[in-house]
């Protein structure tokens, strides 16, 4: 700007106190600024570059209310409680709250039902506790929930015996990235890739979530596929056993000519509870698979070889799935009464099956050394949540390496050395291979550190 003043005058120079100077300074400022926040707004609207709350509103645009961040999550695990005498029944509230202790002060847990140590016994079954406040700061090691914030009249004691390692924090702008690009790749729908996406975005009302998501495929194609999810914990797996004592009645009389029967739940559990029957007028009498009917477990649809007779009755005897596998099943399939919430993801022709991967439970022996001035006792603690945080966030399908647990364990502050005994009954350890309907998760009960 200064060299355009000069050229277009009299004037050979600018001196920096000549007023003009300031003028054209505070203007190419003023310009500068103008660029820098155009420059800004085009950052705003990339996906890749936008933070925060302009990332969320980013995320809204690609299809609102269909992709949010996920809020932090409250972490859970049990704890028993006991007492010094045996005498009697101690009734122990639901809302009971104990806490663990860190720097920051207590971290309470409030128990979701009542619990009791019975005539007896010193100490109670265990009793689900959930944090109060979500977060990771929710995650504490086994033995960490020892302080009563509720009094209970005749309990002295109490202690979890697995740590809570499922608390997560409000999902951060990276993560929330990955998701939002898997999403958007997923749009072409019933490719493993969506189907997988639309999947690790399922969640319940209470705050239980996907997190984990694998498609096996077979290698030759037959029309089906295998869905294993998982929320972290390996138990994903809820069913409902209403209707094996009370068989379902789906078509109390028929008109004559059906040819199919849907189940009033799904999907279906294939655990063998599955029986059809049907009453031709002398009684009900089981049918056989393959031969009077074909039957889709996901869909809870029969299929009659021969079409029913006016007057026919059907019954159904089975157990269906609930919580997750129920809702991504949903998802998946979608849901004729509500298609605008689940229109579905698979192809049409393709039955999938969303399904508990095999929980492969994984033992960890080990002599560990601690530097001098460290508790013993402290870093061993660490050591064993350390453990448990690697093999309990592996995904579906992923093997347990040797090598991971070592480097997991000397990471910890304190630690000289890790000598490996054993991994999961393998001696020398041995690398753990997981299938693809598999997850590989560990216990502190399972991590032996001497």
């Amino acid at each position: 700007m200064i060299a355009r003043v000069v050229g277009r005058s009299k004037l050979t120079g600018l001196t920096r106190n000549a007023a003009i100077y300031h003028l054209i300074a505070a203007a190419s400022n003023e310009d500068a600024e103008q660029y820098f926040q155009m420059s800004r707004l085009r950052d705003l609207f990339a996906i890749d570059k936008a933070t925060g709350s302009d990332l969320d509103a980013r995320a809204a645009e690609i299809v609102p209310g269909t992709i949010k961040r996920r809020e932090a999550l409250k972490g859970s695990t049990t704890v028993v409680c006991g007492r010094p005498g045996i005498v009697g029944t101690t009734a122990i509230p639901s809302g009971s709250i104990f806490a663990a202790v860190d720097a920051q002060g207590q971290i309470k847990f409030q128990t979701t039902s009542a619990g009791s140590i019975l005539a007896g016994s010193t100490d109670s079954l265990p009793i689900t506790v959930v944090a109060v406040e979500a977060g990771t700061r929710g995650n504490v090691a086994a033995g960490g929930i020892v302080q009563f914030v509720s009094r209970i009249a005749g309990v002295t004691t109490v202690t979890n015996g697995t740590a809570v390692s499922n608390a997560q924090d409000r999902e951060s702008d990276d993560a929330f990235k990955a998701r939002i690009r898997a999403y958007v790749q997923a749009l072409s729908r019933a490719t493993p890739t969506a189907i997988e996406s639309f999947a690790n975005n399922v969640t319940l009302s209470d705050g239980r979530r996907v997190l984990f998501a694998n498609l096996k495929e077979p290698i030759i194609p037959n029309g089906t596929i295998q869905l294993y999810i998982d929320d972290g914990t390996g138990s994903v797996e809820e069913f409902d056993s209403t209707f094996v004592t009370t068989p379902e009645i789906v078509v109390a009389s028929a008109v004559g000519g059906e040819v199919q029967a849907f189940s009033g739940q799904k999907p279906i559990r294939d655990d063998g509870s599955f029986v059809l029957e049907v009453d031709f007028g002398g009684g009900y009498l089981v049918q056989t698979l393959g031969v009077d009917y074909n039957f889709n477990a996901a869909q809870g649809k029969v299929v009659f070889a021969t079409a029913l007779l006016a007057g026919d009755a059907v019954r159904m005897t089975y157990r269906y799935y609930t919580g997750l596998i129920q809702e991504a099943q949903k998802v998946i399939d979608g849901d004729p009464s509500n298609p605008l919430v689940y229109p579905g993801v698979r192809a049409g022709g393709i039955q999938t099956y969303v399904l508990a991967p095999s929980l492969v439970a994984q033992s960890v022996a080990a002599t560990i050394s601690v530097l001098g001035g460290f508790d013993t006792t402290t870093v061993a603690a660490a050591v064993r949540t350390a453990i448990q945080d690697y093999i309990n966030g592996l995904p579906i399908g992923d093997d347990v390496i040797v090598s991971e647990i070592i480097e997991r364990a000397m990471g910890v502050t304190g630690m000289f050395n890790f000598r490996f005994q054993t991994l999961t009954g393998s001696t020398p350890p041995a690398d753990q291979v997981i299938l693809d309907d598999q997850v590989a998760r560990i216990t502190a009960a399972n991590i032996t550190l001497v």
